[in-house]
């Protein structure tokens, strides 16, 4: 369990899932983070051909808006299955996991095309990690990184600049744990709604997957602060 002291959220050692589950989904966070580092600079590339002036607020924007209609169609898939008679909610429920594997995707994404625009370098593993946990895990976790940062705003900042790398191995270490709890509580409720027949999935599907989102636009907006002005080299 996660303990508060002074008002922060602190480690212990009872935090997270045990067994199977909780290894395969912090493997999962390693395997996203990976796999998504490559696709960012691409993602941000493409909507600077599509719109050549757009400013990095209105990048961010349009990264936003590409990032809440992936997990609404990944939402909306999971639950379109259960209209099908009788094999509908048996696929359903077995397709959860593949979802989850999606909207975590998404999430990592979005956060280190943020931090791109930002101009804030996340070649280093520790401190990517910090940054993508800190802003998809949500409250808790910023609480952390804020006091470890010093800044309750812009905290990634510090956190991919000035914090030293050894500050933040046991961090994420807890992070990753605590993220693996919440997160199989969160999926496994949505995976049971997205699983009831006559369309009510599909809706609860895309809901569901859109409220997540929203919490992980915001958490960006407090972690990296306001978009620059201008791109780097033209301000």
């Amino acid at each position: 369990m996660a303990e508060r002291k002074n008002g922060t959220l602190t480690p212990t050692s009872g935090d997270g899932p045990r067994g199977l589950r909780g290894w395969v989904l912090r493997q999962g966070v390693e395997r996203a983070l990976k796999a998504q580092q490559p696709l960012v600079t691409a993602r941000i590339a493409a909507i600077r051909r599509k719109k050549p002036n757009a400013t990095p607020a209105e990048v961010i924007t349009t990264l936003g808006r590409q990032y809440r209609t992936a997990v609404a169609l990944t939402g909306a898939g999971g639950g379109a299955l259960a209209i099908v008679p009788a094999l509908g909610t048996v696929a359903s429920l077995a397709t959860a996991t593949t979802e989850a594997v999606a909207t975590l995707d998404a999430a990592v994404l979005y956060t280190l095309a943020v931090a791109e625009v930002h101009a804030l370098p996340t070649d280093e593993p520790q401190r990517r990690q910090a940054i993508v946990l800190g802003v998809v895990v949500g409250q808790g976790a910023q609480e952390a990184l804020q006091k470890l940062a010093g800044r309750s705003r812009g905290w990634a900042e510090d956190v991919t600049d000035r914090l030293p790398i050894g500050r933040l191995g046991a961090l994420n270490a807890f992070l990753v744990r605590w993220f693996a709890k919440r997160f199989l509580i969160r999926q496994g409720t949505l995976a049971l709604g997205r699983a009831l027949p006559l369309g009510i999935g599909v809706a609860i599907g895309v809901t569901g997957n859109l409220a997540i989102a929203r919490a992980v636009i915001r958490s960006a907006e407090q972690a990296f602060g306001p978009p620059p002005a201008t791109w780097p080299g033209h301000g």
